[in-house]
């Protein structure tokens, strides 16, 4: 099987789907994992064949024990081994004779321990390959399946209780601790789960196979995660996009924000690419909801359960105190959210409802009467939720044992039905409060306690949402026509790997690929430098051209605007002097004389290599912007339209490209132009490690753009 291509449902169906299943290591302790997924398949109802294995025993739980795999009469769909690490590649080997579907590997003592786990992790996967095995694991906690109570793993073996939405969820987990704690509390909140998943070390399938299989499931509707790393980003890639493309919700909690860095970068684009910065970009680019936390990953969930999702981003906000609606706008605003403008009709018709000291603006004060009209929150809710001006709804409930619960408990029929998101945030004491918050998710009503995981869970709703709709109305167009690709082409051929590329040597492969440059001109004298500044005719920079220097300001390479010959030949031999001081070894091809560009804004793209996703391409306004604030936006090739677009406006300096001050906007349609080259030259020519435009001058709209400064590394 081709690594960087997604594992098929067909092979992977034996894994959720088997007929039969053999457990090799079965073990008479229920409390085992070898003796766990046996018991929990017959107390669970499991319709197929099992088949306990172990030559130690003659029976286990009733059922007759073999003593070796190939002793079993019938054929073997499922293998969950639970055996020594030493005695799993022996276990393998025999599914591989048995022509066995898929495996499930218990053991740990892989490459998790380094050494020679490393080595029979790969051996293990060489084998799960040749003989088509579909292999979760090893060093995991197996398979849950609800919809056939197939329980191939340990710790999670009991179907849940009392489910309110039934074959909602599914979930994939990198920890086994970690997932059999999210599977816990999605249960207790009645949330139903299609499949759970603990993909251990990942030796053959990977969480990319586990998330495409569910996204072609018709069953499971929102799919969750536990992500500490990927090892084939690519793959990720195009399950992110078919989830994407069937409106499947994906819900992550992504770990490791903070790894030191892995690489030094010679350029700014590879120095920026950071690893979480390119996770968090992938997944604002393909709609991944990235949770902060286990309460704001539930209450996400809770909310998609309810089956719809905000047209937009306006929030309503209805409470019984003015504060709190003050505080609670506050923190919708900071979460992106708006609060909403009622129509005047609903406003006039709250008039009405509400006493005078209320407030029919958003947000909703009811005042302290809510307690002694039980109409009034039904009635102002049932306005609110219909106006044109509002997405989605907060209804602040303070949980009480004095009767302040009933006006929000009787209204949970229209919460339920609402149409519209709703969230119930939920103070007061935490005895009635706990009771509270059952009572609403009983009623498939989303609750929480914290004011914060309220705004962030719909904020994130809101951007899914949006990003939906913008993939669905996206332009086809994903590059800009280069006008001479084989010349690119052969203009590579002449640079080796590790080689890095002067200004003019970059600058030749921009202009190639229909990237507009600075006009210039190299010169290897003094008298040569002034016939270029004359031809430009204007005040000339003078920079060093060397493929050793890659920073040229740092070593005295860069003279700007100077006009007069006098001037000119002084600069030249400045900067020579100065580079050879500071690097006597540099290869110095010349200088360049470049025409000075003025009236435009300065900003940097380029492209890079992430080792896991591979190229990205990176945006941001240049200069200081860059150096101390790090303002850049990032996504991985190949890019659209409508992805380039978001990276221009995701910066916090993109006010400065809209005109401020009576200043004309930038030209953005020409810096979407630049970063969709950008992308297809990534993906065209592997062999550029990275590319950086810095400055890349950005003109008034209309006027275009100039790359006045190349580096480019192979």
């Amino acid at each position: 099987m081709d690594n960087s291509q997604l594992r098929g449902s067909k092979a992977m169906n034996y894994l959720f789907y088997p007929r039969s299943i053999a457990i090799i290591g079965a073990s008479a302790n229920p409390a085992k994992p070898g003796g766990m997924p046996i018991v929990s398949l017959i107390n669970n109802g499991y319709t197929g064949s099992i088949y306990p294995v172990n030559p130690k025993h003659v029976k286990i739980a009733g059922l007759p024990c073999y003593p070796s795999l190939s002793d079993i009469p019938d054929e073997v769909d499922l293998a969950v081994i639970a055996v020594s690490a030493q005695l799993t590649q022996k276990a393998l080997h025999e599914c591989a004779a048995k022509k066995v579907k898929a495996a499930i590997v218990f053991t740990s003592g892989f490459a998790e321990v380094g050494g020679s786990g490393i080595k029979f992790q790969e051996d293990m996967a060489i084998l799960a390959r040749e003989s088509d095995i579909a292999l979760c694991g090893p060093n995991c906690m197996g398979i849950f399946n609800a919809q056939n109570a197939m329980t191939a793993g340990f710790v999670i073996s009991e179907l849940p209780e009392k489910v309110i939405v039934p074959n909602f969820f599914g979930f994939i987990s990198q920890s086994g601790g970690f997932g059999a704690i999210m599977h816990a509390i999605a249960s207790d909140r009645g949330i139903g789960f299609t499949y759970f998943i603990s993909s251990g070390n990942e030796t053959d399938l990977q969480f990319a196979d586990y998330l495409a299989y569910m996204v072609e499931d018709a069953a499971t509707k929102v799919i969750g995660g536990y992500l500490e790393g990927i090892k084939d980003g690519r793959k990720l890639f195009q399950a992110a996009e078919m989830a994407l493309q069937a409106k499947k919700p994906v819900i992550l909690i992504k770990t490791g924000r903070h790894p030191a860095a892995a690489r030094a970068a010679s350029s700014h684009t590879g120095a920026l690419a950071g690893s979480d910065r390119v996770y968090s970009s992938f997944f604002k680019q393909k709609g991944i909801i990235r949770a902060e936390s286990v309460e704001e990953f539930i209450t996400i969930l809770s909310l998609l359960a309810g089956n719809s999702l905000p047209r937009g981003n306006k929030v309503g906000i209805i409470v019984g105190s003015g504060g709190n609606g003050v505080l609670l706008a506050d923190k919708c605003v900071e979460a992106g959210l708006e609060v909403g403008l009622l129509s005047t009709h609903t406003q006039a018709s709250l008039s009405k409802l509400l006493p005078s000291f209320g407030t029919t603006a958003n947000p909703i004060d009811m005042t302290s009467r809510i307690l002694t009209d039980p109409t009034l929150l039904r009635e102002t809710t049932n306005l609110v939720i219909k106006d044109p001006g509002v997405d989605m709804l907060i209804i602040l409930h303070w949980a009480s044992r004095k009767g302040w619960s009933q006006p929000t408990r009787e209204i949970v029929d229209l919460l339920a039905h609402s149409g519209k998101p709703v969230l119930v945030l939920v103070w007061g004491s935490d005895e009635a409060a706990i009771e509270d918050l059952r009572f609403f998710r009983e009623h498939q009503v989303p609750a929480v306690r914290e004011i914060d995981y309220a705004a962030r869970s719909l904020a994130a709703l809101a951007k899914y949402s949006a990003k939906v709709d913008s993939y669905f109305n996206r332009s086809q167009i994903s590059h800009s026509p280069m006008p001479d690709r084989e010349k690119t082409a052969v203009l590579l051929k002449s640079y080796k790997p590790g080689d890095k590329l002067s200004e003019s040597q970059s600058k030749e492969i921009l202009r190639s690929c229909g990237i507009l440059t600075t006009r210039e001109s190299l010169a290897t004298n003094e008298e040569e430098a002034v016939k270029i500044a004359a031809g430009l005719g204007c005040h000339v920079a003078l920079k060093i051209d060397s493929p050793d220097i890659p920073h040229k300001t740092e070593a005295g390479g860069v003279k700007l605007n100077i006009e007069t010959p006098e001037k000119i030949k002084e600069a030249y031999r400045e900067i020579i002097h100065s580079v050879k001081k500071h690097n006597p070894d540099a290869l110095i091809r010349g200088i360049l004389v470049q025409e000075m560009l003025t009236g435009g804004i300065e900003v940097i793209a380029g492209i890079s290599r992430d080792p896991v996703f591979g190229p990205t391409v990176m945006f941001g306004l240049g200069g200081i912007f860059v150096e101390a604030l790090e303002d850049v936006s990032l996504r991985i090739a190949p890019l659209n339209m409508e992805d380039t677009r978001e990276m221009i406006g995701e910066i916090k300096g993109f006010k400065v490209l809209s005109g401020l001050r009576g200043k004309p906007p930038a030209d953005q349609e020409a810096i979407v132009d630049v970063l969709l080259k950008l992308s297809q030259i990534s993906v065209d020519f592997p062999q550029i490690n990275e590319l950086d435009i810095n400055p890349l001058f950005v003109f008034p709209k209309g006027q275009g753009v100039r790359a006045a400064d190349v580096l480019i590394t192979i």
